[in-house]
């Protein structure tokens, strides 16, 4: 493809400066000025990234013949954009979480979302691909919640909070298991035949260790922000 190069420089370019705005802004005071700024700056290089990565799998779907990295990448891109949009959109309707599920990028975001994660699950399970039946779950679970909170509404007064921070950690995800499957490549070769171990794990680490760590994290943020406490607390201040 012309340009390709250039794509993946920008694409490359795009993921460092995630991966640093990702943990700059994690590390900040929650609603502070310089979090918020970091916290844009990471949405911004998410957006460079789903867009550099279309025509990345076009260049494996059409150029390179290989259909199944093709509709990996592709899937990865719909789970970005979706968590990349929900956790910028969650901050700015968080008074009006009706405004927020009439947008059209509410739908742009769920729809290609899910039915890529419907694809990848059922590809997984023709071709015996763990990995993509594994990850389809990460889809197909993030679209019923996007589909029950439409048509039942929030269940917790401090909603938006909590759909901001565990949207980051999803866009986390695939900002780590970029970085660790493609950036730490020579690495995990390198670990092949220089170690016992085996190469089953070294293969699924940079695609599960996002996943586990991301899952801790959603955890203790949840018990951290999420408890009854705190929802009372947020209850009484909407109240007011």
């Amino acid at each position: 493809m012309p340009g390709y190069s250039l794509i993946v420089a920008l694409h490359v370019l795009a993921g460092v400066v995630a991966l640093v705005g990702f943990w700059s802004a994690a590390l900040m005071k929650k609603g502070s000025p310089r979090h918020r700024t970091l916290g844009k700056a990471y949405l911004l290089a998410m957006a460079a990234i789903v867009v550099t990565a279309l025509p990345i799998t076009v260049e494996f779907a059409l150029f390179r013949q290989q259909p199944l990295t093709a509709l990996f990448l592709a899937y990865l891109m719909a789970l970005t954009g979706n968590a990349s949009w929900l956790a910028w959109r969650a901050v700015t309707d968080k008074r009006d979480w009706k405004a927020l599920v009439k947008r059209p990028g509410w739908h742009l975001s769920l729809w290609p979302m899910l039915l890529l994660a419907l694809v990848v699950l059922v590809t997984g399970v023709q071709q015996r691909q763990m990995l993509f039946v594994g990850f389809s779950i990460i889809g197909l679970w993030a679209g019923w919640r996007m589909l029950k909170f439409a048509r039942r509404g929030p269940a917790r007064p401090d909603w938006a909070f909590r759909q901001h921070y565990q949207s980051m950690l999803g866009a986390g995800i695939a900002t780590h298991v970029a970085f660790l499957s493609i950036g730490m490549r020579p690495l995990w070769q390198w670990l092949y035949g220089h170690t016992p171990v085996p190469a089953l794990l070294i293969e699924l680490f940079p695609w599960a260790m996002p996943v586990v760590v991301a899952l801790i994290a959603a955890a203790w943020l949840n018990r951290k922000y999420g408890g009854r406490r705190v929802a009372r607390r947020a209850s009484g201040t909407a109240a007011r």
